[in-house]
C-alpha cells in the first residue's frame, strides 16, 4: 500500500490490505478480528498501523514459523488497540531488548512517538504477543 492511498482508506481497510499484502507474500494465513474501528483516523496512526503489521506480521512468520498467527485491532475510548500473536517458539523480550533488535525497536519507538505504547510477552516455548496502543488525538511526541 501506498502512503497516498492511505488518506481516504479507512483503518479497517488499511490493516486488511496489510494482512491480505502479508499473506499473499509469505502464503501464510493470518486469523483477523477487526472490530469497532472508526472510520477515520490520522494519517500518523495509519502509517503506524501499517508499518507495524508489516513488521509484526514478518517477524511471526520467520521467527514464530507461521503458527497460528492471529491480528486483533479494535478501538478502545480514545485509541486503537492492536495486537499480532503468534504459537511459535517464543523469545526471551530482554535478551531480545539488549542485542537490539531494529525490528522491535522500530516499532516501540513508532508507537511512542505518537504518544502510545507497545510491549512484548514472549517466553522460549509461549509463542508472542505485540501489543500497541495508538491515541487517535496522534500527536507527536519529541
Amino acid at each position: 500500500m501506498r502512503l497516498p492511498e492511505l488518506g481516504a482508506t479507512s483503518v479497517a481497510e488499511v490493516a486488511v490490505r496489510a494482512i491480505d499484502d502479508h499473506q499473499r507474500r509469505s502464503g501464510v494465513t493470518v486469523g483477523r478480528r477487526l472490530e469497532g474501528l472508526p472510520e477515520h483516523a490520522p494519517l500518523p496512526i495509519k502509517i503506524a498501523v501499517v508499518r507495524t503489521l508489516q513488521e509484526a506480521l514478518s517477524n511471526a512468520t520467520r521467527h514464530g514459523e507461521g503458527r497460528g498467527i492471529q491480528v486483533s485491532m479494535q478501538r478502545e475510548a480514545d485509541a486503537l488497540r492492536l495486537s499480532v500473536e503468534d504459537h511459535g517458539p517464543g523469545f526471551d523480550p530482554q535478551a531480545a531488548d539488549r542485542s537490539g533488535h531494529l525490528g522491535l525497536a522500530g516499532m516501540r519507538e513508532r508507537a511512542e512517538v505518537l504518544g502510545g505504547s507497545f510491549e512484548v510477552v514472549s517466553a522460549p516455548g509461549a509463542g508472542t504477543a505485540v501489543m500497541v496502543r495508538l491515541p487517535l488525538t496522534a500527536r507527536v511526541v519529541v
